[in-house]
């Protein structure tokens, strides 16, 4: 062989050689970013120290010992911190008291023949089982004396849940709040109530007690929708939820849809598929009214884009929560590149808290943020454009190219003073569904999906404000089926409940 045709042969194996090394770097990111889903913890925090580390992990390493050129410097005499005791339980100043005094044996054989000095008080929290009741409403009918041509009178029956049925506001109550905000399944109820209280509930009695509240509430319902849309921006996600499919043999996935905003509250909504289609069911106004004109904040799903491609007056806004998630991931195996753009990121949401900590109102807002975040996002974007060397498939080059696609959403709270940086609040929103989805498994049918993010609307909106959703469905339940069209849902809203609910017992207090 010649020195020409070995040359050209090594130099295709070399060639070849970086090829299966840059592969086999990626299936290794690959690997590793699997396992790190599967097992390792999902929080995204990293402190100062730990990105210095990053950045300098020569300059961050152990002093060395004994035996060095240079001298060690002397220990630390920090003292150890205290050991704090345990923090008492937090009780309720209204809680019921019952006091029982224990004198001892001798006193209480002769009790004149001592003198109290003092006491001592023990406390202990007690715990009586739920009691039930059955209230059994009797309807006496009358006649007329001496009136024979009168129809007898009988008292009417107070509108209620469901005719004919042991359903109370109560009990409804107690079962849905149980479920949606407590994640106990209809068949762990069922098995609860026949053990504890000897009453036997079927799971489908149950169910079918859900629909009927959940029907009740489809009218508050639409009226939260209303007012999403007459919102100038609105956060959205969706994430997947199984449901029970007959003939299938096995479950699908639908996607429960959530919106979001501060003033409204939060919404669910319910879909089989993922197409951008399923926006309009809150989005459009199915009256012809007026739709949603303002900004959508999101993820990347590509859902969103076509969405606002066929609507007028739509601007969609990026989340950098999503962004720290991606440069959080590359850290692992690009930490030197990954490092100094999350402190870039880790400072856009500094601004931010201390923008939230002086309740900064939208105008104020948009004056800091064009002073202090824009500077950043412009270090920002000089950092990824050096980042050239990066492989397109590698953690950090994906991360790059989805910064890069989204470049001109992620800059939409720079002019826009009243939008959050991140979409963190409706991924909260989301998190009870996912916690319940672990005991419940999925959703029973199809045509269930929207019961369950109606009734889903409601707790969640009650228990993120701190309130007891027990004590707003009873209510609500009470109130609503003695209603008609002519009157004013709205006091029943959650929000304006539990305002309304506050000033009645700061009065009483």
């Amino acid at each position: 062989m010649r020195d020409s045709e070995l040359r050209a042969a090594l130099a295709s194996r070399d060639e070849q050689i970086e090829k299966l090394k840059a592969e086999n770097e990626l299936l290794r990111e690959k690997i590793d970013l699997i396992l790190r889903k599967l097992y390792g913890p999902s929080s995204e925090k990293i402190d100062a120290a730990q990105l210095e580390l990053l950045l300098d992990p020569d300059g961050a390493k152990k002093i060395c010992g004994a035996g060095c050129d240079e001298d060690a410097p002397a220990a630390e005499t920090t003292p150890a911190p205290r050991r704090q005791g345990r923090r008492r339980p937090g009780l309720p100043e209204d809680l019921e008291v019952l006091e029982e005094t224990v004198d001892p044996d001798e006193v209480l054989a002769d009790p004149d023949g001592w003198r109290q000095l003092g006491e001592e008080v023990s406390e202990r929290l007690e715990f009586d089982p739920a009691r039930y009741w059955l209230r059994r409403i009797i309807r006496r009918t009358w006649v007329k004396r001496g009136d024979t041509d009168r129809a007898p009178l009988t008292a009417p029956l107070q509108p209620c849940l469901l005719e004919a049925s042991l359903l109370s506001p109560s009990l409804a109550a107690q079962l849905l709040s149980a479920k949606f905000c407590d994640h106990l399944p209809f068949y762990r109820q069922e098995q609860i109530l026949a053990r504890g209280q000897g009453i036997q509930i079927g799971r489908n009695t149950m169910c079918h007690w859900a629909m009927v509240c959940a029907s009740w509430l489809e009218p508050l319902y639409k009226l939260i929708a209303a007012d999403l849309r007459q919102q100038p921006w609105v956060q959205v996600d969706e994430t997947p939820i199984d449901y029970l499919a007959p003939g299938h043999g096995r479950t699908k996935q639908g996607y429960l849809w959530t919106y979001h905003h501060p003033e409204v509250g939060v919404l669910y909504d319910w879909h089989a598929g993922r197409g951008h289609q399923c926006l309009d069911a809150i989005l459009n106004d199915p009256l012809g009214g007026q739709d949603f004109r303002g900004i959508l904040l999101s993820d990347a799903f590509s859902a969103y884009g076509t969405w606002q491609r066929k609507h007028e007056g739509v601007i969609l806004a990026a989340c950098w929560a999503h962004v720290r998630r991606k440069f959080h991931e590359a850290a692992v195996h690009h930490p030197s590149e990954a490092a100094p753009i999350l402190q870039l990121i880790a400072k856009l949401f500094a601004v931010e808290q201390r923008l939230r900590n002086q309740r900064a109102g939208p105008g104020q807002v948009h004056l800091i943020r064009q002073e202090q975040s824009r500077p950043i996002l412009d270090a920002l974007q000089h950092r990824l454009t050096s980042l050239t060397h990066c492989l397109p498939k590698s953690t950090l080059g994906r991360a790059r190219s989805y910064v890069f696609g989204l470049w001109g959403k992620l800059q939409v709270f720079l002019e826009h003073g009243e939008i959050p940086l991140d979409n963190n609040r409706v991924e909260n929103a989301i998190r009870p569904t996912k916690l319940g989805a672990k005991n419940w498994l999925f959703i029973g049918g199809a045509d269930t999906g929207q019961r369950s993010a109606i009734l889903y609307t409601f707790v969640e909106n009650i228990r993120n404000a701190g309130a007891d959703p027990f004590a707003y469905l009873k209510d609500v339940f009470e109130r609503l089926p003695a209603m008609t069209n002519q009157d004013d849902l709205r006091p029943l809203l959650p929000l304006n409940w539990l305002a309304s609910h506050t000033t009645r017992q700061n009065r009483a207090a």
